[in-house]
């Protein structure tokens, strides 16, 4: 167990080690965060939802979710797992417990994440292998071109009532 606690330190160690010599390491990790900025406010906005949104920290959770049609309760398995975990790792706890709520904790935000953000392509006609690795791999970089690409258009959420699962099949083409 001791080695899956280092393995969850390692990227983080990694960072502050480099860019305690690096200060434009700084300057690329504000860009990025700008970027995913960027991505999610045009995102929301091809959405018809609140862009400005994307500033406040538990919101933006609830209004993603909103693009899929999954209800507001549900913010619990991306907002509860990661704080948990952080305190897991960062006390150093080895306890059975401990160990039993770190796994179970990844798993479900790691399972959860995964599923919210195929739905995100679902949501967007986006329904091939690809579109779904992509949006795994280059997260922020997929959501921006989701936000901005002219070719895709939002069809509507995957859940609920006005699902584009409901809709009759010349509806949703």
């Amino acid at each position: 167990m001791e080695m899956i606690h280092e393995l969850f330190k390692l990227p983080i160690k990694t960072f502050l080690e480099i860019a305690e010599h690096n200060e434009f390491l700084w300057v690329i990790l504000a860009l990025a965060g700008a970027f995913a900025i960027l991505g999610q406010w045009v995102l929301y906005y091809k959405c018809s939802l609140p862009g400005i949104s994307c500033l406040v920290p538990v919101w933006n959770v609830v209004v993603f979710l909103k693009i899929m049609g999954r209800p507001s309760w549900q913010i619990i398995f991306l907002m509860i797992p990661p704080p948990i975990i952080a305190y897991i790792i960062y006390t150093g706890d080895m306890s059975m417990v401990a160990n039993i709520a770190l796994i179970s904790m990844s798993v479900i935000f790691l399972v959860f994440t995964i599923i919210v953000y195929i739905e995100l392509c679902q949501c967007f006609g986006k329904n091939s292998i690809s579109s779904y690795i992509s949006v795994l791999l280059f997260n922020g970089l997929y959501v921006m071109y989701l936000g901005m690409s002219g070719e895709t258009e939002y069809l509507g959420p995957v859940h609920g009532p006005k699902s584009i699962k409901n809709k009759p099949e010349s509806a949703a083409s």
